[in-house]
């Protein structure tokens, strides 16, 4: 017999908070656009200017506590029980880690922000702009976002969701990632909770979409010679968000697994032709160089503050948003990651998900990297110049014009381009849509949301995308964003801190009834399943 499709209830509170928020944000950054800004901006300069020295301390807490389960006894415990099977292959596993983690912003960023970096850096730092030595820093800082502290923090999500939904049954859901620190009585707030990480996260995935939009177009332009204006903005937005939705709703195994491990393997390519044809021995040397001097000042570097800087710091422009961005992401890309961990262990779950991807990203900044640093260097290209010019979504290509066969591989990047940028947007999608219904079994828990609330918010990311590009307040969307994400810092931090209490105080959580119309009305089966996670602890 054919198995029954499992029926649905959404959750209109976690849908309405993003909606009407997102509504309202956009009708006020239209009436008063300045007044808007500025009040939004005063607002966010106050918490980077009091609240800078805690985001340093909860990105290196996230990657203190992936330590901890990569090396301790802890890192043995399987996540769904010690006889759970892997449902994908380490590639692909790490494929999809890899590129849901860092999207479409590495092919752009690191080779950009590493001569962005030398030529302006931070208050704190005696260096002149634009010397080897600068340079050196740069890619020292460049390697520091692209490794350690955005997979830190997405793997840092991911350990509790992984262990609280596969060990402990709990509901798919951010809230229940706070589930071993406040035991069921979180749920009460379920709704509110995962409504306010939902709207940071569509909000994060809409501005890098509109910003997506904006780089794609300009490769267009650069490669095909095609304009860049509102038709183009239009049409680049209906195919990603076609194609997006369309990959979500096929399920986790199909579509989205095709993208990330085929995905993955352009990008291995691109690499190797940049190995082939670029200056590899110099990139080689700038990389070692550059990496030992990352792990020699990684503490200093993480705990970094400039007290005496000013709102135009480094620190703030620089190192907070970017914190402040992966933690944002950090809930939604950590259920993501959960899902596909199943059969795995804790230790290994760290390994692919921060370690491997994590240096994949160094060795790119090396490549990439030691490009753009030794076109500058040599006077071969002002990358500084240019970057001034036309923005960090120019350097990339203008990059390849320096090696052979350029037409051929600019066209090659902008389709790694837009797979990642559809990973990106696809992976949020089916995770947003879980999220959105309430479930009153395992088996809803566990199978892929329905299609109706997947093309919703499919259409609502790129909808408001280019709602707030073509409208000219993108910034107004991302500033928003940025204030939201500063209470998810804390909800990360409580999270990990919970899941820690949970093995080194043993403190087994009972699972109870669970109260407030939580989802979940198997109490039994969760009950057992909290015994037989304790139980396996225990046994180590």
């Amino acid at each position: 017999m054919k198995k029954e499709s499992p029926k649905f209830n959404y959750d209109y509170i976690v849908i309405g908070i993003t909606a009407i928020i997102f509504l309202g944000v956009f009708i006020f950054s239209q009436v008063n656009e300045a007044g808007f800004m500025s009040s939004i901006n005063r607002i966010l300069n106050f918490l980077y200017e009091n609240l800078g020295w805690l985001f340093n301390l909860a990105t290196l807490f996230a990657i203190a506590l992936c330590a901890f389960f990569l090396f301790s006894k802890y890192g043995r415990i399987r996540i769904g029980g010690k006889d759970a099977k892997p449902e994908f292959s380490k590639f692909v596993w790490w494929a999809i880690s890899l590129c849901s983690g860092m999207g479409m912003g590495i092919v752009f960023f690191p080779p950009a922000e590493v001569i962005e970096y030398a030529f302006r850096p931070a208050t704190n730092i005696v260096l002149e702009a634009g010397s080897y030595q600068a340079i050196v820093w740069g890619m020292e800082q460049t390697m520091m976002h692209w490794s350690l502290t955005l997979y830190g923090v997405y793997t840092l999500g991911g350990l509790v969701a992984a262990y609280a939904f596969f060990n402990l049954k709990q509901p798919f859901s951010v809230t229940s990632t706070l589930y071993p620190a406040f035991d069921s009585k979180v749920y009460k707030f379920r709704s509110w909770i995962d409504g306010l990480v939902n709207f940071a996260v569509v909000g994060g995935v809409a501005g890098s979409f509109g910003y997506g939009i904006l780089q794609v177009s300009d490769g267009l332009n650069q490669v095909m010679g095609l304009p860049k204006d509102a038709m183009a903005y239009i049409m680049i937005t209906i195919v990603v968000t076609l194609v997006s939705t369309i990959t979500s709703v096929t399920g986790l195994k199909k579509g989205i697994q095709w993208l990330g491990d085929n995905n993955a393997k352009l990008f291995i390519v691109l690499l190797a032709f940049v190995a082939i044809f670029g200056p590899t021995v110099f990139s080689l040397n700038l990389g070692v160089e550059s990496t030992g001097s990352m792990i020699a000042n990684f503490f200093k570097n993480m705990t970094q503050t400039e007290p005496l800087g000013g709102s135009g710091k480094w620190s703030i422009w620089w190192n907070w948003l970017w914190y402040i961005d992966f933690f944002i992401f950090a809930p939604i890309t950590g259920l993501f990651l959960a899902r596909l961990a199943k059969g795995r262990t804790l230790r290994e779950f760290v390994t692919v998900n921060m370690i491997a991807p994590g240096l994949f990203c160094i060795i790119w900044t090396w490549l990439f990297g030691g490009l753009a640093a030794h076109s500058q260097l040599t006077g071969i290209l002002d990358v500084n110049a240019l970057m001034l010019a036309r923005g960090t979504e120019a350097v990339m290509l203008a990059l390849f014009d320096l090696m052979p066969f350029s037409q051929i591989t600019k066209v090659f990047m902008m389709i790694i381009v837009l797979i990642s940028f559809i990973t990106l947007v696809n992976a949020t999608i089916n995770t947003v849509s879980k999220m959105s219904i309430k479930t009153t079994s395992r088996d809803e828990e566990e199978a892929d949301p329905p299609k109706g609330i997947q093309i919703f918010w499919g259409v609502l990311i790129g909808g408001v995308s280019l709602l707030f590009l073509l409208a000219g307040g993108l910034d107004g969307a991302k500033a928003v964003k940025m204030l939201v994400g500063v209470p998810i810092v804390f909800v990360e931090v409580i999270a990990g801190v919970g899941l820690l209490n949970l093995f080194i105080k043993k403190r087994y959580v009972e699972v109870e009834e669970l109260e407030g119309g939580a989802p979940l009305a198997e109490a039994a089966v969760t009950k057992a399943a909290a015994t037989q996670a304790a139980a396996e602890v225990e046994s180590l």
